[in-house]
């Protein structure tokens, strides 16, 4: 079977953010992920336009690409990197018994975020380093068996503290990274706390350099399926897809159905006609409970 390419530049950038009703603006770093699709470039540097492959995941080698987008210079920055666990993560918190049962390790949800902080990882600690945090809660999903993670797993809602940062593998070649939830790149990072430590390496030392030269704190961050996004670009006319944070009309489409069948009850709270429905927290669940089904590739593997 032919492999799958899938080109990336500004324009098909914003195609993709329509057709997933994901607003943004002209104005600063908007930060994206594909989950299973792996930059045909290892030079992570900015650019007009780049190569990604379509593979899926395997939990064991950095098969995802993590970027920069800015719209108003109409460049990208495309990584190597991860955003699924990596598996021995995953098998040893599937070993736990009882009510720690699947704990310790998460996999982050498709959607749309806007809390990835100028911060450190492992604060305080001999290997923290500089890096993107969390500070707001998510959807997420642990399990109770080894990898890959299934629509039916456990679906939660908060903060586990998984940020962006440094994957601990060099350039991807070979099996391995520093996972249990995080977002990584392919690269070495600084500890500043270790005195042999050298400066930032591979992808991640672009990928931090363009984040830190920015004046923004705080970024918006949308993770979505590497497979559905070929097949969005591969449309004349992309039909809207739906993941949390969307904001369109297929969010309403969505919300009376499943209102209809008595899985959904809209707030008591009064929405003005003219806003555009949001596929929000409550309403993510409920369409979680009834499978996720309609609405194409969720967990994006």
């Amino acid at each position: 079977m032919p492999k799958k390419s899938l080109r990336l530049d500004s324009k098909n950038l914003s195609t993709l953010f329509q057709a997933y009703g994901l607003p943004f603006q002209d104005r600063g770093l908007v930060l994206f992920g594909l989950r299973g699709a792996k930059p045909l470039s290892k030079n992570a540097s900015w650019t007009e336009a780049g190569e990604l492959e379509v593979a899926g995941v395997d939990y064991e080698h950095l098969q995802c690409t993590l970027g920069i987008w800015d719209p108003k210079q109409e460049r990208i920055l495309l990584a190597l990197g991860s955003t699924v666990p990596h598996a021995d993560n995953v098998a040893k918190s599937a070993r736990r018994q009882g009510k720690l049962k699947g704990r310790g390790t998460n996999q982050l949800e498709p959607g749309y975020y806007h809390d990835l902080t100028k911060g450190e990882h492992l604060q305080g600690k001999p290997k923290g380093h500089a890096a993107l945090r969390q500070t707001a809660f998510r959807f997420y999903r642990r399990g109770h068996h080894p990898a890959p993670y299934r629509k039916t797993d456990p679906l939660f809602f908060g903060n586990p503290y998984d940020n962006l940062h440094g994957a601990w593998n060099l350039d991807g070649d070979e099996p391995g990274f520093s996972s249990s939830g995080c977002l990584v790149v392919a690269g070495m990072p600084h500890c500043p706390r270790l005195p042999e430590s050298r400066p930032n390496r591979g992808a991640w030392k672009s990928f931090h350099a363009a984040i830190y030269a920015a004046r923004q704190k705080a970024f918006s961050f949308a993770l979505v399926s590497a497979r559905e996004s070929w097949e969005v670009l591969g449309e004349k006319n992309p039909k809207p897809r739906l993941i949390y944070g969307s904001q369109s009309a297929e969010v309403g489409k969505l919300m009376a159905d499943l209102e209809r069948k008595g899985l959904y009850s809209p707030p008591k709270k009064k929405v003005a006609d003219s806003a555009v429905p949001v596929l929000g927290s409550g309403l993510y669940r409920a369409w979680n409970a009834a499978g996720l089904k309609g609405y194409g590739d969720v967990l994006g593997s």
